[in-house]
């Protein structure tokens, strides 16, 4: 990463300026989380379409992030938050905690130089739910939230806003199966909510969920069995703030009907016209498909661009997404397709130029190990990035730690870098990865460098995703996102265009 701020550093000379700016502003606002955590009034609802993502923004004064939630009222399960310094000085901060009681509880936290450091994510507090604001002073910090769970361990990460509107696209009930949602009001005031849901059958609005009123500082879970959404292997979900902002994330415990596990996750904050996947995989033990949300009020056509890991694409795929619906594509069954590794780029349009556009799309593998079986739900990514973080570290010695997969029309160039005490250290191999345009790759990380923070850096903005451990008696790993690092609005910009070609099916 530091390598990437200097090179930053000489080619957007105004834009540092303008960050400089920025900072001072920032350091001259006292109680800024304060502020941020106030509503100033009604929000009305939009179908602006602009995910929003968490990201980690190394040149910040201060950090805030958001943690979706982990049971609390269930001894067997347990959680962590896991709290990342890459910086050169000690960090403190704030954690607060929040519950269905809206008791908030608070406790101080120090993390020093070059290091990671995990708290209780429950210590002091009992509910069905516990979430946690993270708030740090004087410097960034990256945040994400780790699930022990004795279906298997989660690790999710924590958003670094409230939002007015966040979507699900996978949900599932079928044999029974646990699907909560988990809606934290972090403010100091009261938010105020309309949910809906949609089936195999069309869209619901019940009554009962419009107009909800979540207390300051509390949490409210909506189980979609209760919801009339039993045994349903569709559900989408949306959920839009009319009064403040919130925080949204979804907790699954998967009992049959060909999906066993848990996963923990946190929403999308908004629909993208495109998405990124870079870790695919076409094998006789996994069952793999693509699970697109569109809440939007007209039909949207969706392409899919598949590309093997040596960049070739195979022929575009188009997919009709139709309005407040959820549509499975599974390109795994297509004879086209080899076995192995794959990547994907999803780009959705419309019939009209005066219709909006925007989708959720989410990919749900499953996979099987003699007699084990365990499914996974990963959002993908709206927009790759040149940086990218993982606080909680990846699965140590296999194949997939890490799955890179550059989108562009350019050669990348990346290094991966691990936090050690001294900051960060190159992990031997990786240097100088040189990937071709539209191609991935698979990256296995020995266990003294995967337990730590591990950072991925590249010459031209790629993406990149994880495999996670479930824990020590579960033979299949989960998967993960990391957190892009952003450098400023005008930089980030200028790497918007860089993916179009492969986005589009060309000079992949």
């Amino acid at each position: 990463m530091a390598q990437l701020r200097q090179r930053a550093s000489r080619d957007t000379t105004n834009l540092l300026r303008r960050a400089a700016v920025t900072l001072v502003v920032i350091a001259s606002l006292a109680g800024l989380v304060s502020l941020a955590r106030r509503p100033t009034g009604e929000t009305q609802p939009s179908d602006v379409v602009g995910a929003v993502v968490p990201e980690y923004r190394p040149d910040a004064k201060a950090s805030t992030w958001f943690c979706p939630g982990i049971p609390g009222n269930d001894d067997s399960i347990s959680g962590l938050i896991v709290i990342s310094n890459s910086g050169e000085s000690p960090v403190g901060g704030t954690i607060t905690r929040f519950s269905l009681d809206g008791a908030a509880r608070r406790q101080r936290f120090a993390v020093p130089a070059r290091s990671t450091l995990e708290v209780d994510a429950l210590v002091g507090t009992q509910s069905q739910f516990v979430s946690a604001l993270v708030e740090s002073q004087g410097a960034p910090i990256a945040v994400e939230q780790r699930t022990s769970h004795r279906a298997g361990n989660a690790v999710a990460s924590c958003a670094s806003s409230p939002a007015g509107s966040w979507y699900l696209a996978d949900g599932f009930t079928g044999a029974d199966s646990v699907e909560q949602v988990v809606v934290t009001n972090p403010s100091l005031d009261s938010a105020i909510l309309d949910v809906s849901f949609v089936t195999s059958i069309g869209e619901r609005s019940p009554q009962s969920l419009k107009g909800v009123v979540i207390p300051p500082e509390s949490v409210r879970v909506f189980d979609l069995a209760a919801l009339d959404a039993r045994n349903e292997a569709t559900v989408g979900i949306s959920v839009k703030a009319t009064v403040g902002r919130v925080v949204v994330g979804r907790s699954q415990h998967y009992l049959g009907r060909g999906r066993l596990g848990y996963t923990m996750a946190l929403a999308a904050s908004g629909m993208s016209d495109r998405w990124y996947f870079a870790d695919g995989e076409k094998e006789d033990t996994v069952n793999e498909e693509f699970v697109i949300f569109n809440p939007l009020s007209n039909d949207q056509q969706l392409t899919f661009i598949i590309t093997r890991d040596d960049g070739v694409p195979l022929d575009p795929l188009v997919v009709t997404a139709p309005a407040k619906r959820v549509t499975k594509f599974a390109p795994t069954t297509l004879g086209t397709l080899t076995p192995g590794r794959y990547s994907a780029v999803v780009t959705a349009t419309s019939a009209t130029s005066s219709s909006s556009v925007g989708v959720v799309v989410e990919r749900v593998t499953t996979r099987q190990v003699e007699k084990s079986t365990a499914s996974a739900v990963l959002l993908g990514t709206p927009r790759p990035s040149r940086s990218w973080i993982a606080p909680s570290g990846t699965t140590p010695d296999v194949a997939d730690s890490l799955r890179v997969f550059n989108p562009g029309s350019a050669t990348a160039t990346f290094s991966i870098t691990y936090l050690g005490p001294a900051g960060d250290v190159t992990v031997p191999g990786y240097e100088q990865v040189s990937l071709a345009p539209g191609a991935g790759v698979s990256v296995r990380l020995p266990v003294q460098f995967a337990l730590a923070a591990v950072s991925v850096t590249a010459s031209e903005p790629v993406v990149v995703q994880r495999s996670v451990p479930r824990g020590p008696k579960q033979s299949i790993n989960g998967v993960a996102p990391l957190v892009p690092v952003a450098f400023g609005d005008a930089l980030d910009a200028a790497l918007g265009g860089a993916v179009e070609d492969c986005a589009n099916g060309e000079n992949c």
